[in-house]
């Protein structure tokens, strides 16, 4: 393989893997049973009242869920010829999951032959490296633990033209609201 196929594949790689660590854009839950359940969702509960709600993956930040919720609240408000709605209740869940992949000192899945070259940083931040072949001390199994955090954050909220309702509940103009998040608001694509 010549030198500049396997810069363009490493290339491909790494663009490839940029793209999934990103966080979730605003963008519609895919009504697909396949596709991840994550982006916006509204379903109409009476006249003017919505339930709405936002789901981020583990690369999009509690901060962004709250605010892509309320972009949607106030674009499905304009979009329902309403100048603003009120939060009559909200409800923001985390999900913490961890996942926990180990690594084999020699081998590799379906090839237990497999014996690499290793390097490890040991004890003290040294420098270490373990030649199957040559013997030597190696530190075991590697275990590599992940802590994934996922937001989602719902509201039923009501719309209203004109004067906001009077009441303890938080009121927003729609249009103010999109004009603040805007410049924040990842589109897909």
């Amino acid at each position: 393989m010549t030198r500049l196929a396997v810069v363009t594949v490493l290339s491909a790689a790494a663009i490839s893997l940029g793209a999934c660590s990103q966080s979730t854009p605003y963008a519609p839950q895919s009504a697909s049973a396949t596709a991840q359940d994550f982006g916006y969702s509204s379903t109409r509960l009476g006249e003017g009242m919505y339930r709405v709600s936002f789901a981020g993956n583990q690369f999009t930040s509690r901060e962004t869920v709250e605010d892509y919720l309320l972009y949607r609240a106030a674009e499905l408000t304009r979009q329902r010829g309403y100048t603003g709605f009120s939060l009559m209740r909200e409800n923001i869940d985390r999900n913490v999951a961890t996942d926990v992949d180990t690594y084999p000192t020699t081998g590799i899945g379906a090839y237990p032959t497999f014996t690499p070259y290793y390097g490890f940083y040991g004890t003290g931040g040294i420098y270490n490296t373990y030649d199957p072949f040559l013997g030597g001390q190696f530190p075991g199994t590697t275990v590599d633990i992940d802590r994934v955090e996922r937001y989602e954050a719902r509201a039923t909220i009501q719309m209203y033209r004109g004067t906001p309702p009077a009441g303890p509940q938080p009121n927003f103009d729609a249009s103010a609201v999109m004009a603040r998040l805007q410049g924040t608001v990842e589109m897909p694509g």
